[in-house]
């Protein structure tokens, strides 16, 4: 793997601004900022559709050469400290200070909704809930498979993502029937790597333009959302990951310089992600309830550039010998790190 730093980071910095634009979209649309209905509730669709399987995927790229090169043990010590701690620190971070601003916010958070961050994860933050336990999960459970037995851990899979039309499934388990077949399909990514990276731009292009069918399809001629439980969800998520993922082999073999800002909203996604929705949200707060701006564009424009910049910032700064302290917003301090413990 090589090329990481080029497209997954490429693939990384695409999804994350998706991720960002997202949530400052949604938080202006529910604070009543006036904008098209119809028009943010189809792009808001779209991009739900795929971004998060993006990112499940992408998480699973590494899991198969982490888990021969640290054992299963180590590797769930290590998502320990790079996965959940993170996931309860920003959200005692992010709820407490929702519920301080919960007057000037769409959304009215408790300190009961906050501490429940155990078993029911707020926000954005039910991705690493879910990453974690799926990254547990595989690690207990993975066994390498060849041949037709290979066959069957995927069908599995299938058949578990489409049971929820069907069943109604607790948390955390509907999130891993949803989300856990993109993982194994990104720990399998050494079956297509090698095609992909071969014919990247007529990949890109074929898939980018049966995402767009199947958008047209789903989105518009049968009127359905990203929520809606339809078997053509699975085929619109995966053709808009290979796009994504084939249009970062494109971006890293051509080394456009005005695109690299991607591959670092890439290597910062876990930042960006952690802090984005604080710093959007400050945004729209000080522009609608003190400056009174409410022009969508601007409010969709600049939430989008201070949820990245903002993140990238403090997460530059934290490398700083004098500013040490900030690492321990995104990685344990020494007594905490269980990975540090076994070393």
């Amino acid at each position: 793997m090589q090329n990481r730093d080029h497209w997954v980071d490429y693939a990384k910095g695409i999804g994350i601004l998706l991720v960002v634009y997202g949530h400052v979209s949604r938080g202006a649309y529910n604070a009543g900022i006036v904008m098209d209905a119809k028009l943010f509730k189809l792009i808001d669709s779209i991009i739900y559709s795929f971004h998060m399987p993006l990112f499940f995927l992408l998480s699973g790229i590494f899991f198969i050469p982490s888990l021969n090169k640290y054992g299963r043990q180590r590797l769930i010590l290590d998502k320990v400290d790079s996965v959940f701690y993170p996931y309860v620190l920003w959200s005692l971070l992010q709820g407490f200070t929702e519920v301080f601003l919960s007057r000037f916010t769409t959304a009215k958070t408790s300190v009961d909704d906050v501490l429940s961050l155990l078993w029911q994860p707020r926000a954005q933050f039910w991705f690493l809930y879910v990453l974690f336990v799926v990254f547990v999960l595989m690690a207990l459970t993975y066994r390498e498979q060849r041949g037709a037995a290979a066959l069957f851990v995927p069908l599995m899979l299938i058949a578990a993502w489409i049971s929820r039309f069907y069943v109604q499934l607790p948390f955390p388990v509907d999130f891993l029937a949803t989300y856990l077949i993109y993982f194994y399909l990104g720990s399998q990514v050494r079956v297509w790597k090698d095609f992909i990276i071969e014919h990247a731009s007529i990949v890109c292009a074929i898939s980018g333009l049966l995402f767009g069918c199947l958008a047209w399809l789903f989105h518009g001629k049968l009127g359905l959302i990203y929520s809606d439980q339809s078997l053509l969800a699975l085929p619109l998520a995966l053709s808009g990951i290979t796009m994504v993922c084939s249009l970062g082999f494109v971006l890293a073999k051509a080394e456009l310089n005005m695109l690299k800002c991607l591959t670092l909203f890439g290597t910062c996604s876990m930042p960006i992600f952690l802090m984005h929705i604080l710093a959007g949200s400050g945004v729209r707060i000080i522009l609608n309830k003190f400056l009174y701006i409410d022009n969508a564009s601007i409010h969709l424009i600049l939430g989008t550039v201070i949820g990245i910049l903002v993140p990238i910032t403090v997460f530059q700064l934290s490398k700083k010998t004098s500013l040490a302290g900030l690492r321990y917003l995104f990685a344990p301090p020494p007594f905490l790190s269980l990975k540090r413990r076994m070393n």
